[in-house]
């Protein structure tokens, strides 16, 4: 070997050393932190920690992904072990060799898109967010120029700051609205792919039962998408009112069972009602009439086109000409048509009493609890009078905010009392206005944030009713 060799060994065995010591310093601090005594701890101490460590976690993750497409782009394993890399990392039994080549594949996907790569590994990501970002740009026209592809590369990189992978999963048409309008599809190109896709959804359509374990089935399948939300419309209905018998009925056995045991019984509810409408009972049990009821946005600018052939269901999920023929016939359909500036122009089916419309209309705006950071669904929440109707608030769209009862309680008006003094005092607490988009905002309590800046729940309503427009700023 000579000096040179003899170097870069020297080298790389010090290099590998130091990381393996630096590895180890960072395995005992995780196992100090685990054995300290966290009891004394303050809220805001454990919700910073919650931060800290989901961040280093996102990192940790995104760097395992980058070292596994280093070693595998080196052969590193099968010069050193004389193995395949994933037969390598599945050597301790703890996950399967398949779990582990999808490890590769993913890495592999990942380092293919070095801004992507550094975004997951600097904690700026999650790793589905980033293989949800490379299905998004895959499905990108081939042939997009470097520049453009770059562009929409970074515009995802964007939304990812507020979109989770499901989402970014759907923003290929919109991101090439952007980067190059020119090679956006037409109306009819849009809805040729989207009965392409409906063909072949149906051809993936299964369902499969698994064998007896301990008094149980499992069960599984697929079904296309506006088969499977009216299933899931259904369960959810069934289940929401099983939920809300348990609460009035105050049932603590029945209110401490799961979300998911909930939807079993409510499944087997709907197959019982089956069953004793098939053999003529004259009182089945009852199906709520609403499990049928999709709300179904439609672009102004598609009908503008005469192609109302395409629309997209409440969270997104784009719908062909075929797709919707269905749901105007087996369902309670609910035509929203927006209009350029995002506005709801006609919510269809006006029925006598104002507030199922206005209920759909506040649903459509804020998608559930509007509070920022709140996941609870429209069917969970209230309405809230921004402008109290005992102060003369009226009961409309620009002064109401759907909010869960947890959110609800805290944004009610505090009224003044009188002090030990006989002073009006005035109460801290969370506020929420509509702002000049029209959409809800909050401001926090001066403990929390002295200059009360307003924040806003983000995702739903941009993604939403931007589906077809350009994000606007501010």
């Amino acid at each position: 070997m000579d000096g040179t060799a003899a170097v870069s060994t020297l080298t790389a065995q010090v290099t590998r050393s130091a990381t393996c010591a630096s590895f180890e310093r960072i395995r005992t601090l995780l196992e100090a932190f685990r054995q300290t005594d966290r009891t004394a701890a303050s809220d805001e101490d454990r919700l910073a920690w919650v931060d800290e460590i989901r961040d280093l976690g996102r990192r940790v993750t995104a760097l395992t992904a980058v070292l596994v497409a280093e070693a595998d782009e080196a052969g590193s394993a099968m010069r050193a072990r004389h193995t395949r890399l994933e037969d390598w990392m599945a050597r301790s039994g703890q996950e399967t060799p398949r779990e582990a080549s999808s490890a590769v594949w993913a890495a592999r996907a990942l380092e293919r898109r070095p801004a992507v790569r550094d975004a997951a590994a600097g904690g700026h990501i999650t790793i589905g967010q980033a293989k949800a970002i490379g299905e998004a740009l895959d499905a990108l026209p081939t042939s997009l120029d470097r520049a453009s592809r770059t562009a929409a590369e970074q515009l995802m990189l964007h939304e990812a700051q507020h979109a989770p992978a499901e989402k970014l999963r759907t923003m290929t048409d919109r991101i090439l609205r952007q980067v190059a309008p020119e090679k956006s599809d037409s109306p009819e190109q849009r809805a040729a792919k989207l009965a392409e896709r409906d063909v072949r959804a149906r051809s993936r359509r299964r369902l499969w039962f698994g064998p007896e374990t301990d008094g149980s089935i499992e069960f599984g399948g697929s079904l296309p998408v506006v088969a499977g939300r009216r299933l899931q419309s259904m369960v959810q209905a069934v289940s929401d009112r099983r939920y809300r018998a348990a609460k009035d009925s105050r049932d603590r056995r029945a209110m401490q069972e799961t979300p998911q045991q909930r939807a079993a019984d409510a499944l087997v509810e709907i197959l019982d009602a089956a069953a004793a409408g098939h053999s003529g009972d004259p009182q089945p049990p009852s199906i709520p009439v609403a499990t049928a009821q999709l709300q179904v946005l439609i672009p102004y600018q598609d009908l503008l086109d005469r192609a109302a052939a395409s629309g997209v269901l409440s969270d997104g999920t784009p719908l062909s000409a075929g797709e919707l023929r269905v749901l105007a016939c087996d369902a309670d359909l609910i035509p929203a048509v927006l209009g350029s500036a995002s506005e709801v122009l006609d919510l269809g089916r006006r029925v006598r009493l104002a507030p199922p419309s206005l209920r759909r209309a506040i649903g459509l705006r804020d998608g559930g609890c509007a509070f920022p950071g709140c996941t609870t669904p429209m069917r969970h929440c209230d309405l809230h009078h921004v402008r109290p109707w005992q102060e003369g608030g009226r009961t409309e769209q620009g002064n109401l905010v759907a909010l869960c009862r947890v959110h609800h309680a805290l944004c009610e008006p505090r009224p003044p009392t009188t002090g030990a003094d006989g002073t009006s005092q005035v109460h801290d607490g969370w506020d929420v206005r509509i702002d000049r988009r029209g959409l809800p905002e909050f401001l926090p309590p001066l403990a929390i944030d002295p200059g009360r800046t307003p924040v806003r729940r983000t995702g739903h309503a941009a993604t939403l009713f931007d589906h077809d427009q350009p994000r606007r700023a501010g």
